[in-house]
């Protein structure tokens, strides 16, 4: 369990923990183990944000505690939600959209869908106190890194070689992810929040994954990535909503 853990770490973050073998067996056996790495990174950004919090003003302080986030993952979400906007949003085949999928340069969409998370994140959390902040950032990254494992379990791989088809967890591992990211929301968001959170979080899973199908013929790390960023978004605002912010 240590050791999946890890490599659930591993994978998810920039976080030192040893040098880890991410294979396709060791990735599939720690899928369990993702959402609850959001909880280590929701953790980092709301002490990011609490401390900022003690000398700045709560928007500047928000955009610290998110920059954090993507610090602790180096970007990963970030990079797959530029690259697949990028290549979902291109007028061309299915092939060369898988090819712009795999490119690192950002086109204008994928520029575009950046500014766009940044700009709703702040907007949306920036307001919120850091007790109601926390709880946002934890069930938001929570539920965002629970979103690849029903779609690792249930749809092809766009490409052969890439993350689509190297997480391919089990049922009961998916299962068990899902408990853990269930009962994050129920805790963090309080019960009829949480359940929103959680049902909103269900249905931008879904519509991304189809899109995903649709348009490249499979998911990919970046579209894991995207679903990922989207229902954290997603989250946020169907918390804050519910909270009657």
């Amino acid at each position: 369990m240590i050791a999946d853990a890890r490599a659930a770490v591993a994978f998810l973050t920039r976080l030192p923990v040893g040098t880890t073998d991410l294979t396709a067996r060791t990735l599939s056996r720690a899928a369990p183990w993702f959402p609850a790495v959001g909880l280590l990174v929701g953790g980092v950004m709301a002490g990011t944000r609490a401390l900022a919090n003690l000398a700045l003003e709560p928007t500047p302080a928000t955009v610290l505690a998110l920059l954090a986030a993507m610090l602790v993952t180096g970007g990963l979400h970030e990079d797959g939600l530029a690259d697949a906007a990028d290549a979902m949003g291109a007028h061309a085949a299915r092939e060369r959209k898988l090819a712009i999928l795999r490119d690192s340069r950002v086109g204008a969409y994928g520029a575009l869908a950046l500014i766009f998370a940044v700009v709703f994140a702040v907007a949306v959390l920036a307001p919120l106190d850091d007790g109601e902040f926390a709880r946002a950032a934890v069930l938001g990254h929570v539920l965002g890194r629970w979103s690849t494992l029903p779609q690792a379990l249930a749809l092809p791989a766009a490409h052969r070689d890439g993350s689509g088809a190297l997480v391919r967890p089990s049922a009961i591992a998916v299962a068990a992810g899902t408990t853990i990211a269930l009962a994050t929301a129920l805790v963090a968001g309080d019960l009829g929040p949480g359940a929103i959170a959680a049902a909103t979080a269900a249905v931008v899973t879904a519509l991304g994954a189809t899109a995903a199908v649709r348009v490249l013929g499979g998911v990919s790390g970046d579209t894991f990535g995207a679903v990922a960023k989207l229902v954290e978004l997603a989250s946020y605002a169907a918390l804050v909503a519910a909270w009657g912010h």
